[in-house]
């Protein structure tokens, strides 16, 4: 087996109920954080961070919230709502704004993608 072919690949999380982990019909699509498309993300943030040391200044805590709100966001590919599953009153067109938004008024729903993200293991299939 080369090395070379073992690569992550994308998987669908299903978003639960903070206190009661019960399904609550939203899927969320997501990329290993060892994607390619998200190695340009972190050089980015990463950048900016190294640009204000280099200046003697540090990230502001309002600075970290957005730039892991990026992060996580650049990681979805898309979502599915069910019929039943709602923000405020409506199903949720997949775009930047919306997630976003979600991401501001749900921080435990921005949670539950950041940890699918980071669990690496999970974004590799094993075939037999």
């Amino acid at each position: 087996m080369d090395l070379k072919d073992i690569k992550p690949s994308g998987r669908d999380i299903v978003i639960t109920h903070p206190g009661t982990e019960e399904p609550l019909n939203i899927t969320v699509s997501v990329l290993s954080i060892s994607d390619p498309a998200m190695k340009k993300i972190k050089r980015k943030i990463q950048d900016e961070r190294l640009t204000l040391e280099r200046k003697g200044k540090n990230f502001k805590s309002d600075e970290i919230e957005e730039n892991r709100n990026i992060l996580t966001l650049s990681a979805m590919t898309g979502w599915k709502w069910g019929k039943d599953a709602k923000f405020n009153g409506e199903v949720p067109e997949f775009n930047r704004k919306n997630v976003l938004s979600v991401f501001e008024e749900l921080p435990w729903f921005r949670d539950q993608v950041e940890e699918a993200v980071s669990d690496e293991s999970a974004f590799f299939t094993t075939s037999k």
